[in-house]
């Protein structure tokens, strides 16, 4: 009887120390497109060997869209002598299981998709060329307040 009554205090133990690791490490906390809305700051570094890329600083704007909970637009800019320049606007899918965001793009005769994983207010991800399936550039973003960057672009800046 005392074997078993053991035996239950150690499972009961043992699950609560995974309820409370879970939650110590924000995995409990719902996350959803809309979480991820505002300004995030960090590099794009070249990956490859590409010519033409250059390493940047960037300035993510998501916005939410309207009547579409999983979607969310980027406008994206990149900071030159001190000022943000617009890049290019894309509308991303996010995934709530894998706390994803993902979406396909066409730049001139460049076809390719963005990937960024989101870790609170941390996200990293890719850029990757569909022609040879290469990685073109590595993202590491963080959340930072609109007021701490320079100003941003106009939003039709960045076209329809």
């Amino acid at each position: 009887m005392l074997h078993h009554l053991l035996r239950g205090l150690i499972i009961i133990v043992f699950i609560a120390g995974f309820a409370s690791l879970g939650n110590a490490q924000g995995l409990a906390r719902p996350m959803n497109a809309s979480s991820v809305v505002g300004t995030w700051s960090g590099e794009s570094i070249c990956a490859g060997n590409r010519a033409a890329c250059k390493n940047e600083i960037v300035v993510y704007r998501f916005e939410p869209v309207s009547g579409k909970s999983t979607v969310i637009t980027l406008l994206a800019d990149k900071i030159i002598k001190g000022k943000r320049v617009p890049m290019y606007k894309l509308d991303f899918q996010y995934d709530e299981a894998t706390r994803t965001l993902s979406c396909d793009f066409t730049q001139g005769h460049t076809r390719g998709t963005w990937e960024y994983r989101v870790t609170g207010d941390s996200m990293e991800g890719t850029g990757i060329v569909l022609a040879g399936k290469s990685v073109a550039r590595r993202v590491k973003v963080k959340r930072v307040r609109e007021d701490q960057m320079p100003a941003a672009p106009d939003r039709y800046s960045y076209g329809p």
